[in-house]
């Protein structure tokens, strides 16, 4: 919960009550006594609160401010995303947000920067109070001329998914699932059960690639696991929408050739079942002899053995980003922005198990 939100709940319940107890607000927000004081001290200082033994209690000489921005947001937002089916749950955490107002302008942007930029410019045209962006940019490398595109824009813009290239300060704020961490919990997982020599499948080109893969070598060296796990990118595999003809072949020859006993696959969650036919045929079974965890989890239960899987919240990165762009329309603010990661969560199934 963003503090604004936290805030905005806690004023709400002393306006219904007249006052708030600390206690009483840690139960119901569910976060630390450290974080609702920290809460209660800005609402104080703000003037609106005044402090007392366990909480705090409206100021009688002052009207709550701001309550024009607790009344349902009723313009319209663009929103700039690539064609891809992860992307639904995101417009689906949008919808929440805007039922009870506000309208959603979404444009699709096929993976194209420049024809970003210029439905981002008919966007603004149109009168968008705010955007919400997923750019097609590496996350070390900005394109010419984006921080400049991105300084000119009239509008505020939250940055889903993605994060501004290149590093350093100053960025755009941001909502994105913690990719790192997944990966990172699926290894242990992998390596609690005795895997030592893992390959990875990572295909992608995306931001939310790079921080994939970037968890991957990270959870390789944090869990001592053996420095020859490797990657099979899209130079093994190609880089198309789907696999190339024989590509579940270069996986396998590749797990036999390494002696790897378990598989991760970030992205591509199709193309299991192939892998997994495969897989079969050479006497591989799964997870006698091979174990599986794919990154993502429409389809994964549904395959023969069900797979595990890294389940990113998408509905609530696109809840949190819109709140997020919602918050700087009503209330611009000079602050430093905020960069806000999601953990997904990993569901366990029938495609794990320790190496024979």
């Amino acid at each position: 919960m963003l503090a604004a939100e936290r805030r905005a709940r806690i004023l709400s319940r002393a306006q219904q009550d007249g006052a708030v107890r600390i206690t009483a607000l840690v139960d119901d927000l569910g976060v630390s006594h450290v974080t609702i004081r920290r809460d209660l001290d800005s609402l104080v200082a703000d003037q609106i609160l005044e402090k007392v033994r366990g909480g705090a209690m409206l100021r009688a000489d002052r009207p709550l401010p701001g309550q024009a921005s607790t009344l349902p947001f009723t313009g319209a937002i663009g929103v700039v995303m690539p064609t891809s089916y992860y992307y639904r749950y995101v417009v689906e955490g949008i919808d929440d947000v805007l039922s009870s107002g506000g309208e959603m302008k979404l444009v699709i942007s096929e993976y194209d920067l420049e024809e970003e930029y210029r439905l981002i410019d008919e966007l603004v045209a149109s009168g968008v109070a705010g955007l919400l962006w997923v750019p097609t940019v590496s996350e070390r490398v900005s394109p010419p001329g984006f921080l400049d595109m991105l300084a000119r824009l009239p509008v505020p813009v939250v940055f889903v998914e993605r994060e501004t290239p290149g590093g350093g300060l100053g960025s755009a704020p941001s909502v994105r699932s913690a990719h790192e961490r997944g990966v990172f919990a699926a290894l242990q997982h992998l390596a609690n059960l005795g895997h030592r020599r893992l390959l990875m499948v990572s295909r992608g080109s995306s931001q939310s690639s790079e921080f994939a893969r970037s968890g991957w070598r990270d959870a390789l060296e944090r869990l001592g696991l053996d420095p020859g796990s490797s990657i099979l990118g899209p130079d093994e595999l190609g880089a198309g929408p789907r696999w190339d003809r024989g590509a579940a072949d270069v996986v396998l020859d590749a797990v036999e050739r390494t002696g790897a006993t378990a598989l991760f696959c970030h992205g591509d969650e199709n193309s299991l079942f192939g892998l997994l036919q495969n897989a079969r045929s050479r006497g591989l079974a799964v997870p006698e002899k091979l174990s599986i965890v794919a990154y993502d989890d429409d389809v994964s239960a549904h395959a023969d053995p069900p797979i595990s899987a890294v389940a990113p919240d998408r509905r609530r990165v696109g809840a949190l980003a819109t709140r997020m762009l919602l918050d700087l329309i009503r209330e611009p603010s000079a602050e430093p922005p905020l960069h806000l990661h999601v953990e997904p969560r990993l569901v366990l199934r029938a495609s794990t198990a320790p190496p024979a």
